[in-house]
C-alpha cells in the first residue's frame, strides 16, 4: 500500500495539489530521514524541529501559504537552501528505494472555473491509477481540516467516474466508460501539517512547483527541478515532469 500526503495550495493564476506517495513498507525509514532534516533545519534557521513547519515562517515579512498572491514575497539565502534540502531528501530517497512517487497538478484557475473540483477529481483518478498499475492500494491523507467537498468527489468516484478511452481500430474514436476508483481505501483522511512532517514536506513540493510557474523574489524557480526520480511521470503523458495540467 502507498501512502499519499496532499497538500493544496492557490497562487495568482495556478491551482495547485501535491501528493506524495511513499510505500508503507518504507515508511518509518523516510519519516527518520525527514525528522533528521528538521532537526539540521532547527541548528540552522531556528525553526523548531518538533513543532510545524509554516511556510510562513520561510519568509522574510511575507505570507508564502496565504493563497492569494497579494503579498510580495521574499526568501532568504538560508531558507531557500532549507527548501532545497528538503526536497532533496525526498529526492534521494526515491533514487535508492523507488518507493516514492509524487502526483501533482496544477490548473490554470482562469482556464478551469471549477478548479478545485476538476483538480481532486484529477489527483483521486492518478492515485488511482497508478495504484492498479502497480497492483496495490492506497490511503490518501489530506492536510486541511476536514472538507466535505473532498469527502464528496471520492464517493461520487468510487459510483461514478465516466473515463473517456479510445476505440476502434486505429484508436482514432472515443467512447465513455464508467470506471469507478477502488484503489483509494478508508476514504480521505485529514490532518493538520503543523503536526506531520510528512505533510509539511509535501507542502514545499506544493510551493516548488508554485514558485516554478509563478515566480518569487529570492526562489529559484526551477528548485522545482530538484525532484526528478521522485515524480511520477506517468501522471501525464504530455507533460515532461508528468504535471496533470488539464
Amino acid at each position: 500500500m502507498r501512502i499519499y500526503y496532499v497538500m493544496e495550495i492557490r497562487g495568482r493564476r495556478c491551482h495547485v495539489l501535491s501528493a506524495l506517495g511513499v510505500d508503507a513498507r518504507t515508511w518509518n525509514r523516510l519519516y527518520r530521514r525527514v525528522r533528521e532534516w528538521r532537526r539540521h533545519s532547527e541548528q540552522r534557521c531556528g525553526i523548531p524541529a518538533n513543532g510545524g513547519l509554516r511556510l510562513s515562517e520561510l519568509a522574510d515579512g511575507a505570507t508564502l501559504s496565504c493563497g492569494c498572491g497579494c503579498h510580495a514575497q521574499r526568501v532568504s539565502q538560508n531558507q531557500a537552501a532549507m527548501i532545497a534540502q528538503g526536497l532533496r531528501v525526498v529526492e534521494d530517497f526515491a533514487v535508492e528505494t523507488g518507493a516514492v512517487g509524487i502526483i501533482n497538478v496544477c490548473l490554470d484557475m482562469d482556464e478551469t472555473p471549477a478548479h478545485r473540483r476538476v483538480a481532486l477529481d484529477r489527483l483521486f483518478n492518478r492515485v488511482n491509477a497508478t495504484a492498479a498499475h502497480d497492483g496495490g492500494y492506497a490511503l490518501l491523507i489530506f492536510g486541511q481540516e476536514p472538507d466535505e467537498t473532498v469527502v464528496r468527489t471520492w464517493e461520487r468516484l468510487r459510483s461514478h467516474n465516466p473515463v473517456p478511452v479510445r476505440v476502434g481500430a486505429c484508436g482514432d474514436g472515443w467512447h465513455t466508460r464508467n470506471l469507478p476508483i477502488d484503489r483509494i481505501i478508508g476514504g480521505p483522511v485529514f490532518r493538520s501539517p503543523e503536526s506531520d512532517c510528512l505533510l509539511q514536506v509535501a507542502g514545499l513540493v506544493a510551493h516548488a512547483l508554485l514558485w516554478r510557474e509563478e515566480p518569487v523574489a529570492g526562489v529559484d524557480a526551477d528548485v522545482f527541478a530538484v525532484l526528478d526520480r521522485a515524480l511520477n511521470r506517468r501522471a501525464s503523458k504530455t507533460d515532461p515532469h508528468g504535471v496533470v495540467r488539464h
